[in-house]
């Protein structure tokens, strides 16, 4: 293999050029031809507009058929571009070995397969360096900056300073998303595996866990809505009024459970600090479905063999699932685990939909459009502070990526004696 490395080399430097040229001209060339559909789109849209008289003026029609058309002509090139790069890397990798080493079929098998990994990991390399790192070098670098590129800490020391508005609002904010980050992945866990091992042991359990399943599917603006309605605090009564009644304000299902009356009108996500766990409770209804499926998988793969011998030892119920499944399962967790801090880190939309922007309710990523909006700290420097917390954000995912690093070379070692 050592002697072929120049071959090996030579060749994926061959494929690299051919694809960094090839794959742009082709995608440009993909694009200029197919513009026409864009105009056969917005003709489209006119006719429509004609036969069933909308109302809105047929210049937005023309502007939303033609977008709707590069939309969609986007798609199919890029899929279309993404089979043709496959299909000529693989062509050329199996070329170029057949005209290095023509006389020997082994080293050409060992060319190939030395070349073709990095033909399906070279994409995502390209991806996460261009959308991924740069990004988050230059974030990094600007929140040491001043708005006029000066460098300087000051944006960091606007966060940490006690007598700043920014240090509340960051104090906060860290707490929450810490509550956030042992809580929802917690309790997730917990109902997800608690659903998984009682739904398996009823015959209607997969009917079930259909239903719980079913948030999964829905945005996390839709679920927000959906308790916004069951959190809703009521509201005045109907008044008259020289044009009518003013309208009512409903009392959301809890609420009223709770025998709250349209006095008590404030909705149960505004509480100061409880309204925290009300929100919560919005990702953990969307997202205890993800871990009950996961499990549920999870458990039945455990070997039944060790099933029987914790049976035949008299092991009871508890025992079978603390001490023969979750051990057996443990990884599985793990996994669920992790994604579930990354996604509670990324939480944006429920609160952000709800309105719930109190300084008590803030999390790292609403506090970054809160920021964005409202603070100033001298000229332009706005954008520059928005930067740090968004690596303060980045910092926070740091010890979940160390912590699996560190598992899966323990496994990878486990796996290796």
């Amino acid at each position: 293999m050592r002697a072929l490395s120049p071959i090996i080399a030579s060749n994926g430097f061959a494929i690299f050029l051919t694809i960094v040229f090839l794959l742009p001209i082709t995608a440009i060339f993909a694009f200029v031809v197919t513009t026409p559909l864009d105009d056969a789109m917005a003709n489209l849209g006119l006719w429509m507009h004609a036969q069933w008289q909308w109302s809105f003026p047929e210049f937005d029609t023309q502007e939303r058929f033609a977008k709707m058309g590069f939309a969609l002509r986007s798609v199919v090139i890029a899929v279309g571009i993404s089979f043709f790069y496959f299909g000529i890397t693989n062509w050329l990798n199996a070329s170029l070995a057949r005209v290095r080493c023509k006389n020997s079929l082994g080293r050409q098998s060992n060319i190939v397969e030395a070349i073709q990994p990095w033909i399906f990991v070279g994409p995502t390399l390209v991806l996460l360096l261009l959308f991924l790192l740069v990004p988050a070098l230059s974030t990094l670098s600007l929140s040491f900056q001043e708005y006029d590129g000066t460098p300087s800490v000051r944006n960091y020391a606007f966060l940490w300073d006690p007598d700043s508005l920014g240090y509340l609002q960051f104090r906060l904010a860290m707490r929450n998303s810490l509550m956030w980050l042992i809580l929802v992945p917690s309790t997730c866990i917990i109902f997800g595996l608690l659903i998984a091992v009682l739904a398996d042991s009823v015959s209607w359990g997969v009917v079930a866990k259909t239903f719980i399943f079913v948030p999964l599917a829905i945005s996390f603006v839709g679920a927000a809505v959906i308790w916004r309605n069951i959190f809703a605090g009521g509201g005045i009564e109907p008044l008259e009024t020289l044009n009518g009644m003013t309208p009512s304000y409903q009392i959301g299902l809890l609420k009223s459970l709770l025998g709250h009356t349209a006095e008590y009108n404030e909705p149960l996500y505004s509480l100061k600090f409880w309204g925290n766990f009300f929100l919560m409770w919005i990702l953990v209804w969307v997202q205890t479905g993800f871990a009950m499926v996961i499990f549920s998988a999870a458990l039945r793969g455990v070997p039944e063999d060790t099933i029987e011998a914790a049976k035949i030892d008299g092991a009871n119920p508890f025992q079978m699932f603390f001490r023969v499944k979750l051990p057996q399962i443990y990884s599985t967790v793990l996994v669920v685990w992790t994604t579930l801090v990354v996604l509670v880190l990324k939480v944006f939309d429920i609160p952000y939909a709800l309105s719930a922007n109190d300084d008590d309710k803030l999390l790292l990523a609403t506090m970054m459009e809160n920021a964005r909006n409202n603070w100033s700290i001298g000229g332009d420097n706005v954008d520059n502070l928005y930067a740090s917390i968004a690596v303060m954000l980045m910092l926070t995912v740091v010890p979940n990526m160390v912590f699996n690093g560190w598992r899966i070379r323990r496994e990878q070692k486990e796996l290796g004696n």
